[in-house]
């Protein structure tokens, strides 16, 4: 006689059930707008390497209502993420100096002024 392996139905909504699920799902799903930027200024790289007209190709491209849609969509995604990422970095991967486990407060706060100098920095070189 044949045991028949148990096999759980799951929805595919599953995600939605829950505030918290929904929540991560979103937080993942921000990585394939960040993936399609990427891909879009890695494309910008290799117009580079082509030659001004194709630079320029690229960058009359990068001004098409479209694409700076795409590009306000996309950098709000990021914004999520690293939100809420920082809120749950502490607890996911907890802290520990000479033995002793770091306040997951403190370590967030330390996220946050890690992105505000590295900001400081960015702006100081570009402008």
């Amino acid at each position: 006689m044949a045991r028949q392996t148990y096999r759980p139905t799951m929805p595919k909504n599953w995600y939605l059930k829950n505030p918290f699920y929904t929540r991560y799902m979103i937080r993942e799903a921000t990585s394939v707008f960040v993936g399609l930027w990427m891909l879009n200024l890695t494309v910008g790289l290799w117009r580079l390497s082509q030659g001004e007209a194709a630079w320029q190709g690229w960058i009359d491209l990068q001004g098409e209502p479209w694409m700076i849609l795409f590009s306000l969509i996309t950098l709000g995604m990021a914004i999520y993420h690293t939100v809420t990422w920082f809120a749950i970095a502490p607890r996911a991967m907890p802290a520990v100096i000479a033995g002793k486990k770091v306040n997951p407060d403190l370590v967030g706060k330390a996220h946050w002024a890690g992105f505000v100098v590295a900001s400081i920095v960015v702006l100081a070189i570009l402008l």
